[in-house]
C-alpha cells in the first residue's frame, strides 16, 4: 500500500492492484499503429476518473457531518472508508454522489470536446478528453448496477430502508440486483463484452451467496 498524502482531510492510498488495473487498460488499448503514448493516456484517465468519483463520496460524507475519510484506490476502482452512523437517506446520498460526479466529469469532457479541442488541435488532448468522457460514462453507469459492493447496490438498499424494515429492504435489493445483474451478464455475452459478463457474473454469484447466507443466518455485512 502506497500512501500518496491527503486532499484536505481525506487520506489517499493506492494499492498495488490499482497499478495492475492501469496496466490492464493500457494493454487493452495498445495499438501498434498509433504508438504506446496513446495507450498510456489511459493511466491519467483511470486515475483521475476513479479519484474524483471517490472524492465525491468523501465530500458528501463531510457535508453530512461525518468527518474525514480514507480513500484507497485498488483493482476494483476505489473505496471510501469512514466510520459513520448514517441514516438511510444519508447513505443514499453518499452512494449516489460518486456516479453523479462521474456523469458531471463526462459532461465537462464533452463540453471541452465541442469548444476547445477543435480550436487547439493538440493530438494528446484529442486522445485524452474523449477517453475521459467515455471512461466516466462507463464508470458512472457501471456503478449504478444494483449489486453490492457497487454504489447502485448500496443505493438500492438504502432507498428501500427509508420506507421499509432493514430485513425487507435487503430482500428487495438483493433480488433487484440479481435480476438486473443477470440481464447485464446476458447483454455482455450477446455483445461479446467478456469483461463485463465475467465481472458482473462474479458480482451476481456473490449476491446469490449473500442470499443463501441470509436464509440461514440473517442479514450479512457488506
Amino acid at each position: 500500500m502506497l500512501h500518496l498524502g491527503s486532499i484536505g482531510d481525506t487520506s489517499l492510498d493506492v494499492d498495488v492492484s490499482f497499478l495492475i488495473l492501469c496496466v490492464f487498460f493500457v494493454a487493452m488499448n495498445y495499438d501498434a499503429n498509433q504508438g504506446i503514448q496513446y495507450a498510456l493516456v489511459w493511466i491519467p484517465v483511470v486515475f483521475a476518473s476513479v479519484l474524483i468519483h471517490e472524492l465525491a463520496h468523501a465530500a458528501m460524507i463531510a457535508i453530512l457531518g461525518f468527518g474525514s475519510s480514507q480513500i484507497v484506490l485498488g483493482g476494483m476502482g476505489g473505496v471510501t472508508m469512514n466510520r459513520r452512523d448514517a441514516r438511510p437517506w444519508q447513505d443514499l446520498l453518499i452512494s449516489l454522489a460518486g456516479p453523479l460526479s462521474s456523469f458531471a466529469l463526462m459532461g465537462m469532457s464533452l463540453y471541452a470536446m465541442g469548444h476547445y479541442i477543435a480550436v487547439y488541435r493538440d493530438p494528446m488532448l484529442n486522445a485524452l478528453v474523449p477517453r475521459m468522457a467515455a471512461a466516466n460514462y462507463f464508470w458512472g453507469m457501471f456503478n449504478l448496477i444494483p449489486l453490492s459492493p457497487l454504489d447502485g447496490g448500496h443505493a438500492t438498499r438504502e432507498f428501500f430502508r427509508i420506507f421499509l424494515s432493514e430485513r425487507l429492504s435487503f430482500v428487495i435489493a438483493t433480488w433487484v440486483g440479481l435480476i438486473v445483474g443477470i440481464g447485464v451478464v446476458v447483454w455482455g455475452l450477446l455483445t461479446r463484452d467478456v469483461f463485463i459478463a465475467l465481472f458482473v457474473g462474479w458480482l451476481v454469484y456473490a449476491a446469490y451467496e449473500r442470499w443463501q447466507y441470509f436464509r440461514k443466518h440473517g442479514i450479512p455485512g457488506d
